[in-house]
């Protein structure tokens, strides 16, 4: 038999940024140095998508 299996991986990670841009940018950067490294895991897993947003935590 097949089956087809649909997965989602969450996070939440709080950091220092300057911006929600450069916020997301710093996440970005490891999360694709990760996935470059273990680029035949990631396929072999069907990952396919990446995305995340950042949002404001305080007023700094």
């Amino acid at each position: 038999m097949q089956y087809n299996v649909k997965w989602i991986i969450n996070g939440n990670i709080t950091i220092a940024a300057d911006s929600k841009e450069q916020a997301e940018e710093k996440i970005k950067k490891t999360l694709e140095n990760i996935i470059k490294e273990n680029k035949d895991d990631f396929e072999n897993i069907g990952a396919t998508a990446i995305q995340g947003s950042a949002n404001k935590i305080n007023n700094e």
